[in-house]
């Protein structure tokens, strides 16, 4: 396996690749908050070979268990001996989603406003996205002038003005989040009572007013990285039916039921649902071991969606 790569790089080494790294890991935990410096984190590793390439083995071994969901960054200063410090984290969200998606995701935080999102969730290298020149003259728009509009009126506080749906809208942008559909939009449209939903490839027509235009949203500050917990769609309450050896699992991904019953060897759950795509995507990872009993929105939705990979 690439993790133990470093670990089993020269022929002479003096642990096992197992026990390397847990030596490695229980170190760096027990050393919170200080960290390791580099030449005593090489002698708790004892890597066998010459002596000129162990500093290239244990950058290896990081890299590698970076890789494999760990957060482990070096905290010295430029030019100074490293020193290596073991992170606490949720890092689901660096092990289901590939580093393209996970930039996308802090994109859109930051453009909600979250710029501490990256951070906490253990993405790096985000930047933030590219302001677009506006510009007056009239020009075929593309799908992607849309969106660039709509993450620039976001970052400004600008009210959109568009045509979706062959209607003349007028929005207060709140954030964007990706769906099947590509990004969605989630902001308050006037003349409306509750937030509405935009694709932003269906969007034309779009025009930016000026900054500070747009009303904020009002709501608490959510300091969760898990993205099953966030707001994104209307709350539905969804039955779903495992066993009891399942159970724990089943809670696990999907969050702490409302109410449950148990009937011989058959457990049924009852889930509030706010982001119908993160509960999607937790419904495939538990495959056979979960039913989605209900209601018929949630399960059309989950067929449309495996039917459309099938294409």
């Amino acid at each position: 396996m690439l993790l133990w790569r470093g670990a089993m790089a020269g022929g002479r080494d003096q642990l096992g690749p197992l026990e390397r790294v847990t030596r490695v890991l229980v170190a760096l935990a027990a050393a919170e908050p200080k960290g390791i410096p580099t030449p005593r984190l090489l002698k708790i590793a004892a890597f066998g070979g010459g002596e000129d390439h162990h500093v290239r083995q244990l950058k290896r071994l990081i890299e590698d268990l970076n890789g494999a969901g760990w957060d482990i960054r070096n905290t010295a200063p430029p030019g100074q001996t490293a020193v290596y410090r073991a992170f606490a984290g949720d890092n689901r969200l660096r092990l289901s989603l590939t580093p393209e998606q996970q930039t996308e995701l802090a994109r859109a935080a930051l453009v909600a406003g979250d710029a501490a999102f990256a951070a906490r969730a253990g993405i790096a290298g985000t930047e933030a996205p590219p302001i677009p020149e506006l510009r007056t003259a009239p020009r075929a728009e593309r799908n992607d002038d849309a969106l660039n509009k709509v993450l620039y009126a976001l970052e400004r506080h600008c009210r959109l003005r568009f045509v979706y749906k062959r209607r003349e809208r007028v929005v207060h942008p709140h954030f964007v989040y990706p769906g099947t559909s590509g990004w969605h939009l989630v902001g308050h449209e006037d003349g409306s009572e509750k937030d509405k939903e935009f694709v932003t490839d269906r969007i034309s027509r779009v025009r930016v007013d000026l900054p500070r235009t747009a009303d904020h949203r009002h709501e608490p500050y959510r300091d969760d990285v898990d993205p099953l917990t966030w707001p994104v769609d209307e709350p539905v309450d969804v039955a779903v039916e495992t066993t009891p050896a399942h159970r724990n699992q089943v809670e696990t991904l999907l969050g702490t039921p409302s109410y449950h019953e148990i009937d011989d060897d058959v457990v049924r759950l009852t889930i509030r649902v706010t982001h119908r795509a993160a509960f999607r995507s937790r419904v495939y990872e538990l495959g056979p071991r979960v039913r989605v009993l209900g209601p018929e929105t949630i399960r059309r939705e989950l067929r449309q969606e495996l039917e459309s990979l099938l294409d």
